[in-house]
């Protein structure tokens, strides 16, 4: 989404969620998912939520048949990529590496995810050496 994604509440992104997991669904389709998941919401509230979430155009819906069909019009990445934006902006001073740091200290991470993270780093050091090599 070429745009900036306007804020979305823990509760709206709780439909967003079980939405995403849906597919394309009803307000009954989606209250189902979130009843599933453990949340117990009314059906008006679903509602209202899947409402205001196309207000700010990111469901849509089709009006086409007798029930209502949402379905996302924002793919989950670019709403967890927005929501961490704003975290390293407003809790780590803009400064991405004070929020991978801490995450590193104060997390348990599996054996796969720390290869992955060992991978990432060997070839940031790779790629600045790189620079440096190309600047001299």
């Amino acid at each position: 989404m070429a745009k900036k994604l306007p804020k979305i509440p823990d509760a709206q992104l709780e439909v967003l969620e079980a939405l995403w997991q849906v597919g394309k669904g009803t307000v009954r389709d989606v209250l189902t998912q979130l009843q599933w998941s453990g949340r117990e919401w009314s059906y008006a509230t679903v509602s209202t939520l899947l409402q205001r979430l196309e207000q700010k155009a990111l469901v849509t819906c089709d009006r086409s048949g007798f029930a209502h069909v949402y379905r996302a019009a924002v793919s989950r990445p670019a709403v967890v990529d927005r929501r961490l934006n704003h975290l390293i902006e407003k809790v780590y001073q803009g400064e991405p590496g004070q929020l991978v740091v801490h995450l590193l200290k104060s997390h348990k991470l599996s054996r796969e995810h720390r290869h992955e993270i060992q991978q990432l780093l060997q070839n940031l050091v790779e790629g600045d050496a790189e620079d440096v090599e190309e600047k001299t």
